[in-house]
């Protein structure tokens, strides 16, 4: 395709082809050697004699969206093309934008949102039909309107209604005078607009003449991009840094706004079971590490006398509980550390354990919660219904022919991570889910029990069993236990 020339000067002015700097952006001018240098999240860009055109662009462009027309010096043709070849090997650091004539917010703004890219807007083709990526989403921030992909480095951001009309028609494959015939702008702003969008990738172009039912795009047969649900990929890039520029890791986005949860979940109320404990020393199951590795698998059945109070007990206790609180590790970041049997990042801790009971000798069938510090099963005023009900979940989900012995619910309290951590929160704890599993599976090996993982549970019914607002404390993972069934060499 063909770059889009900007708007003729020589006719009424319908957009404004306007170019900026990056917010994050910090120029410093370097009288000593005459040049600047601009500091970003991708380091520092030296620029050695830039000139005093380009340096007062610049200077311009970090304050906002500026017409390079309107810079000093820029009155011939051959001083805007040097300048125009300068900013472009600026790559990621520079705004394009698109403007209004009547000198309010641009219309849209493209974003770059990693470092060497280069935003080059191209005609869009008259005879072929648009359409939105089915990757790229739509989103608020609370001040500006943002359409984000995980396969385009940029976003584009608007206030004004007009770019979100345009990419409204775009979610069904159109033509381009369809997609601009009924808005309130004139038509060469919405062809710019297009222009921009398409460059960005966020928009795609069909690959062929032809009518809507028949058009084919490049994503739909790209077959990197197939096994992908818009979800699944775009979780996957916002969830490890590297193709996206927001903040990421251990930024405390949440110091000074709330409070971070307690280290330990404070105990709901009703009657307490204390566990048995087990002898200090080796358990006298003492089946080595790499035993355990070897003869792990999923158990989907259990034997005709269900597991003991006291083999729970032993379980949750070398598993799950908190084995000290120790003193804070810095007061204004951890108020509270604890020591427990798996690993958690960044000592969060934020999962918590639910025991649906079926069937266990020493405990009724109920719903509980396991208080990890005094390793207590504290029994919940649940409907017998629900616990009824997970327990037929989670037969359907491992596929076993009866209602599992027990089944062990993990919850997160998502703020004990998202305080801390940016980006990377949801699936830290999606990895602490994953750390316990399998902790689960290699002591019931080791023990001669029956375990078995689930892929997901049902988020509504377990909040309400628990008692729960799903939004600050939800399921992320199960576990099955019970009995191993009799003749079964496992261990």
């Amino acid at each position: 395709m063909q770059p889009v020339p900007p708007s003729d000067s020589s006719s009424p002015a319908t957009w404004i082809e306007l170019w900026s700097l990056r917010e994050d952006i910090l120029l410093e001018e370097q009288p000593d050697d005459d040049s600047v240098v601009l500091r970003s999240q991708w380091g520092d860009l030296h620029i050695p004699r830039p000139g005093a055109v380009l340096t007062e662009a610049l200077r311009r462009m970090q304050l906002g969206p500026v017409q390079l027309e309107n810079v000093p010096g820029t009155e011939e043709l051959a001083a805007r093309v040097r300048l125009l070849t300068a900013l472009r090997q600026l790559g990621g650091l520079v705004v394009r934008s698109i403007g209004a004539p009547d000198g309010e917010q641009p219309l849209l703004s493209v974003v770059p949102t990693a470092t060497g890219v280069r935003l080059d807007p191209v005609l869009v083709p008259e005879d072929r039909l648009l359409r939105l990526s089915r990757f790229a989403a739509l989103r608020s921030t609370g001040r500006v309107s943002l359409l984000e992909s995980p396969l385009s480095p940029f976003r584009a951001a608007f206030t004004r209604p007009e770019a979100g009309w345009l990419i409204a028609s775009l979610g069904r494959p159109i033509t381009l005078e369809r997609a601009v015939e009924r808005l309130p702008i004139a038509r060469p702003t919405a062809v710019a607009l297009l222009s921009h969008l398409v460059a960005t990738g966020m928009v795609e172009v069909a690959e062929q003449v032809a009518q809507p039912h028949d058009a084919t795009f490049p994503e739909d047969h790209d077959p990197a991009l197939l096994p992908w649900s818009h979800d699944d990929l775009r979780f996957h890039w916002s969830s490890r840094p590297g193709p996206h520029d927001r903040q990421f890791g251990a930024t405390y986005p949440l110091r000074g706004r709330q409070d971070q949860p307690p280290v330990l979940k404070p105990a709901p109320a009703g009657p307490r079971i204390s566990l048995p404990r087990p002898d200090p020393g080796k358990p006298d199951w003492d089946t080595s590490l790499a035993e355990a590795l070897d003869r792990r698998r999923s158990v989907r059945s259990h034997g005709e006398q269900g597991m003991t109070l006291h083999q729970l007990g032993e379980l949750l206790h070398r598993s799950l509980r908190v084995r000290s609180t120790g003193d804070p590790l810095s007061a204004d970041v951890l108020p509270q550390a604890s020591s427990r049997p798996y690993p958690s990042g960044g000592a969060c801790y934020e999962l918590e354990f639910y025991l649906t009971a079926g069937r266990c000798e020493g405990l009724e069938p109920g719903v509980y919660y396991y208080e990890p510090l005094g390793h207590e099963l504290i029994r919940l005023p649940s409907d017998e219904r629900l616990g009824t009900a997970l327990l037929s979940e989670a037969q359907t989900g491992t596929g076993m022919a009866a209602p599992p012995d027990l089944l062990l619910t993990m919850t997160a309290r998502f703020a004990r991570v998202s305080w801390k951590y940016s980006g990377l929160a949801y699936a830290l704890t999606l990895k602490h889910v994953g750390v316990v599993q399998q902790t689960l599976y290699l002591m019931t090996t080791g023990m001669g029990l029956a375990g078995c993982a689930l892929g997901t549970g049902n988020t509504s019914l377990s909040a309400e069993a628990f008692g729960l607002d799903w939004r600050t404390e939800s399921a992320v993972g199960e576990f099955v236990l019970g009995s191993l069934p009799a003749g079964d060499e496992t261990r």
